[in-house]
């Protein structure tokens, strides 16, 4: 876990020292602009793929928002689904066996996230076959998931205590959604119960 921790440029936070997950989204349209996820300390951390899949080349005109500079970026207008990014990865570990939740923020209706999550699965899977080619250290993911915090309501308008949907399998093209206020607070560990209310 440390060198998954060392090679990645985007963490931010790291379970070691923290307790909590904060995930921030900069457009100034968007009504949902900060969810913070409380933790436990432990072997877990988050990154923030949207944040660091933006190009910083010193020797380039490059202003691209891309996965990698490898990857080609295309014409005008022609988008490349592979350079898409969700707003945020937790990555908790269990003696090597990786349970993996893809967050992403969504102000309105929450639709069009399928390809932000594909790419970012693809990229996790990249960054753990860099570790086990060039470390030696296997990393089994055992459990996906994929996660829409949607809404952005003021929390004084939303008074009303309300019982969250149950988790349920998810999946790219079929996520898990929960509406929440704007700042939104939630623990970690909701989004890591089933149906059946067991923690994964």
């Amino acid at each position: 876990m440390e060198k998954l921790k060392d090679s990645l440029s985007c963490i931010t936070h790291n379970g070691a020292q923290s307790t909590h997950i904060l995930i921030k989204e900069s457009s100034s349209a968007a009504t949902l602009k900060k969810v913070t996820l409380l933790a436990r300390q432990g072997d877990w951390l988050s990154f923030n793929p949207d944040d660091g899949r933006k190009c910083k080349h010193i020797h380039s005109k490059c202003n691209a928002v891309v996965m990698s500079p490898l990857l080609k970026v295309g014409e005008a207008g022609a988008a490349h689904d592979h350079h898409c990014a969700c707003d945020c990865v937790v990555v908790i570990n269990r003696n090597g066996e990786l349970t993996v939740v893809y967050i992403d923020l969504k102000s309105g209706n929450p639709v069009g996230y399928e390809k932000q999550f594909r790419s970012t699965r693809q990229f996790m899977r990249y960054a753990l076959g860099l570790l086990e080619e060039f470390h030696k250290e296997k990393m089994s993911i055992v459990e996906e998931r994929y996660v829409i915090l949607y809404g952005g309501k003021s929390s004084f308008l939303n008074k009303t205590s309300t019982t969250p949907p149950k988790m349920r399998q998810s999946k790219p093209d079929n996520a898990y959604k929960r509406e929440v206020s704007n700042p939104a607070e939630l623990y970690l560990k909701e989004l890591l119960t089933d149906y059946k209310g067991v923690v994964a």
